[in-house]
């Protein structure tokens, strides 16, 4: 198992360590733009900046995982990273239910107790947070974030770059265009 690496060191990249903690990972550090102040390490993970990145960086002895929740940014770093030959882990938290047929693209988080139902393909870098729900025959496009609670019933596209944001409701049948804002707690029809 390659080291894991995570592009962020804030409350989502402390969940996603938490994700990759129970799926015992080998996670070698944080790196991030504007680590907290005075802070060196995470549960015993160290901090790196991107002024002063992890010593000996090898892409081929390593993937990532960007823990930033904002989809252009998250975007930024994957493209950067990519482009310097990395490649990405997928973290999926053991209490997530897949269905079968489900693709996941590399880079994309699953967060815990959601529900991913049959033949819903996930494309890469999305983030699909905590008990959300995505039902069969759905299309989540690249670096999208559906948030907490969010609801997606079946035959539901969303277009790259999309954040759902928390408690959303998305009848079947729906089409969401590409970099869409939700409001909170929204029916989108």
């Amino acid at each position: 198992m390659p080291l894991i690496y995570l592009y962020g060191c804030g409350g989502h990249g402390r969940v996603i360590l938490d994700i990759l903690q129970h799926q015992k990972a080998a996670v070698a550090g944080f790196v991030d733009d504007h680590p907290p102040s005075g802070q060196t390490h995470i549960q015993g993970i160290p901090i790196f900046t991107t002024d002063t990145p992890p010593p000996n960086l090898d892409p081929k002895g390593c993937q990532w995982v960007i823990a930033i929740g904002n989809n252009t940014i998250r975007r930024q770093i994957a493209q950067k990273l990519a482009a310097q030959g990395h490649t990405f882990a997928t973290v999926i938290h053991p209490s997530a239910q897949i269905g079968s047929r489900v693709t996941i693209a590399p880079g994309s988080v699953i967060m815990a107790n959601t529900v991913i139902n049959c033949d819903t393909q996930i494309g890469q870098h999305v983030i699909v947070n905590t008990a959300a729900t995505i039902d069969h025959d759905c299309a989540i496009g690249d670096f999208c974030h559906i948030a907490p609670g969010s609801t997606l019933c079946g035959h539901v596209t969303v277009g790259a770059g999309s954040w759902l944001q928390v408690g959303t409701k998305v009848p079947p049948g729906i089409e969401i265009g590409e970099s869409v804002i939700s409001q909170p707690g929204a029916i989108l029809t």
